[in-house]
């Protein structure tokens, strides 16, 4: 039998070949993309292949449409930390025979592969973890913790917003103080945008959170909240949309973290301070960056979390206990 592994992460990859228990009729292969995905599936019979849906040249969505490649019958499973009933809904629609949500749970996988014909690994169903390899850094311990949330995230925006949310890839990682100062000049300066700031803490980790939205249907995103729009006024619409969009993230992150993350009370920024050369000589932020877009509206935001030093070393050693 032969199984291939489709993620951009190697975490994700290493996870899911650690599952499976290995024996001589299973050949494992791996792809980073869709793209080289459906290139092994040209050339070879495979048998099962297990396929993200964000990632980067070519998403799992797209993998899903161009299928068949050959005439050889592949059992697709996506395995995504995409959870909107939308984006599972599709799948299947588009051929997939299952959906197993990240991070792997030993009671969803354990009967799917032995309907596919093999079986868990012991030590899956034992000591399950990101703990896959000696030579994963923690930052690609996190940006897979941070995917994932990000996924549960937009399945709670779905949730309140009745609406099908794109998600990206996200960046998680260094921004100059120059990078980030372009964005928040981009947004100010636009008519149909505005930018809002909010502070978050939790078990050590402290920063900030900057959301930037965009687009003419951000009342009709109030609506769809259950406010009343002729009773509330734009800015507080604008405040509880942002509020939404930090929160949603964060409450599955520190699900992912064990830790608890509180709010302050977000303001809308209505002047961009002037570039400070003295602040761009300090370096780099570390952020997690990403911008959801709604399927049918013309609205879309993005969302920079910006952490501290000090907090960025608890994150770490964190990834290497979990």
């Amino acid at each position: 039998m032969k199984i291939l592994i489709c993620d951009d992460s190697a975490i994700a990859r290493k996870l899911i070949s650690r599952s499976i228990m290995q024996d001589a009729s299973l050949h494992l292969s791996e792809a980073q993309d869709g793209y080289e995905a459906l290139q092994i599936l040209a050339e070879q019979n495979i048998d099962v292949l297990f396929l993200d849906l964000t990632m980067p040249i070519m998403g799992g969505f797209e993998v899903l449409k161009s299928l068949p490649v050959n005439k050889y019958k592949t059992n697709v499973v996506i395995v995504s930390g995409d959870v909107q009933q939308e984006a599972k809904q599709r799948c299947l629609e588009l051929g997939a025979i299952d959906f197993i949500a990240k991070p792997l749970a030993i009671e969803q996988i354990a009967p799917l592969y032995e309907r596919l014909g093999f079986r868990c690994s012991l030590e899956m169903a034992t000591k399950p973890s990101l703990n896959t390899s000696n030579d994963i850094s923690s930052l690609a311990k996190f940006r897979e913790v941070t995917n994932i949330a990000l996924g549960k995230g937009a399945s709670i925006m779905a949730d309140h917003l009745h609406e099908f949310i794109h998600l990206p890839v996200p960046h998680v990682g260094p921004l100059t103080y120059g990078e980030l100062h372009m964005t928040l000049a981009d947004v100010v300066g636009r008519e149909s945008s505005v930018a809002v700031a909010q502070r978050f803490v939790g078990g050590g980790i402290h920063g900030e959170a900057l959301v930037c939205l965009r687009g003419y249907d951000i009342n009709q995103i109030g609506g769809r909240l259950g406010y009343l729009l002729e009773f509330t006024p734009h800015n507080e619409v604008i405040l509880n949309v942002s509020n939404l969009l930090v929160s949603s993230f964060l409450t599955s992150l520190g699900a992912q973290l064990d830790k608890l993350f509180s709010l302050r009370q977000p303001t809308i920024i209505e002047t961009l301070e002037p570039y400070d050369e003295e602040k761009c000589e300090l370096g780099e932020l570390f952020t997690i960056e990403y911008t959801y877009v709604a399927e049918s509206l013309d609205f879309e935001c993005e969302v920079l979390f910006l952490i501290d030093e000090s907090s960025v070393d608890i994150i770490y050693e964190i990834m290497e206990l979990i």
